[in-house]
């Protein structure tokens, strides 16, 4: 059961360890940028969807709800959020008139998602050409059910753990922890916690199941006080260096007899 002895924010991040029977329930990468509103239309998006449609070729909205503050009060305004899908729903790019974000539940490693990420980036550089990008965030959710949760206390760390330990856990409805720490690719925030049947913290990334679960969320992200400018290349760089630390807090967390519960050869 040998754990990382690394520091999980500033410590070696250990080589990827693919996991055939990931715990992998969600990955989402968000870039913001300054509101661009011609967004809105169909026809001024045309042309990013053309660049991305062979490999997204599925499309459909749905309507953003903002509340605006005028001289007049608050007014509410819908704006469409352009949603383009895989054939197999195993991926999806969303675009709203502020963001651009890849979401999948069906993650092949950090170098595939990073290349899709770099992608999309580059479409919507080439296209809509947002001037600034003022946020770039990487999200990683798993969940452990079944018997890796029966197991949990001797998977993961045990000041993680906290109290789910042993017998106490099959007293336990619901816990919540979190830490938000800064790291040299930049802040992580870091969610954990167990959680009852049919409920959730996050539905996009972690969907209700009708069974206990144990999850682990990993928000890595910069924001940019000052808006840098939008830059596809950038972007790849910021999201391969926040993912990189986001593996070496989940390494961490886990040890040796996880990644082998979950088909590793370690």
């Amino acid at each position: 059961m040998t754990f990382s002895k690394e520091d999980p924010f500033e410590g070696k991040v250990p080589p990827s360890v693919p996991l055939p029977a990931t715990p992998l329930s969600g990955v989402l990468v968000q870039i913001r940028f300054p509101e661009v509103l011609s967004i809105a239309k169909v026809d001024y998006i045309a042309e990013f969807q053309e660049l991305i449609r062979s490999r997204y070729p599925l499309s459909n909205q749905d309507r953003n709800l903002v509340l605006q503050m005028g001289p007049d009060g608050a007014k509410q305004t819908t704006y469409p959020n352009w949603r383009f899908m895989d054939a197999d729903g195993g991926w999806r790019v969303s675009l709203t008139t502020n963001f651009l974000a890849l979401e999948t539940r069906a993650y092949a490693g950090r170098q595939d998602f990073i290349d899709r990420t770099a992608a999309v980036s580059k479409a919507l550089q080439a296209t809509v050409d947002p001037s600034f990008m003022t946020r770039v965030g990487i999200r990683y959710v798993d969940r452990l059910q079944g018997e890796l949760l029966d197991d949990l206390p001797r998977l993961v760390r045990p000041e993680v753990l906290g109290l789910c330990t042993g017998m106490r856990l099959k007293n336990i409805s619901r816990t919540w922890s979190e830490v938000s720490a800064a790291t040299e690719a930049g802040p992580i925030t870091a969610r954990w916690g167990f959680m009852p049947p049919n409920q959730t913290h996050e539905p996009e990334l972690m969907p209700p199941v009708a069974a206990p679960c144990w999850f682990l969320d990993t928000d890595a992200y910069l924001e940019f006080p000052d808006p840098r400018k939008f830059d596809s290349d950038k972007i790849a760089t910021h999201v391969t260096e926040l993912a990189t630390r986001s593996y070496g807090f989940f390494r961490w967390v886990v040890n040796d007899a996880f990644l082998k519960a979950c088909g590793a050869q370690v």
